[in-house]
């Protein structure tokens, strides 16, 4: 798992070559993941996930009103919702891993890498991802 927090900053011990894509849906990602993949079968597609995580839905959804979701795949819920996308994303064959990208530019990087530890600490269980 990365986030996009002051750089492009890797959480988990993964394969070293990622590749980065950002997608409108998940079935653009799969597609980008399997044209990637053609030309490079090696790697790691990492998918650029835009997030809004709050103790409730209707709080996270007020977050993410206010930036542009057209271009890229996003969530609004709680933590425990992110982790299930995140591991449907991996199981489905949609992308390696993702890069958690906070919805609002004046989120503190701090934050956001501890929502990825978060998410990275409900997938454990699950034997789906830990933090390196």
């Amino acid at each position: 798992m990365f986030v996009d927090a002051a750089g492009w900053q890797e959480l988990t011990s993964g394969d070293p070559q990622a590749v980065r894509v950002a997608a409108r849906d998940l079935q653009q990602a799969r597609r980008k993941r399997a044209q990637v993949r053609a030309g490079r079968g090696d790697v790691s597609v990492i998918l650029d996930v835009v997030v809004a995580v709050a103790p409730d839905f209707r709080s996270a959804r007020l977050a993410l009103a206010a930036v542009d979701t057209s271009r890229t795949v996003h969530y609004a819920g709680t933590v425990d919702g992110l982790a299930g996308l995140v591991g449907d994303i991996v199981s489905a064959g949609v992308a390696d891993g993702v890069t958690l990208i906070a919805a609002s530019p004046r989120q503190d990087p701090q934050t956001l890498q501890t929502l990825a530890r978060d998410v990275l600490d409900h997938l454990a269980p699950r034997g789906r991802a830990r933090a390196s």
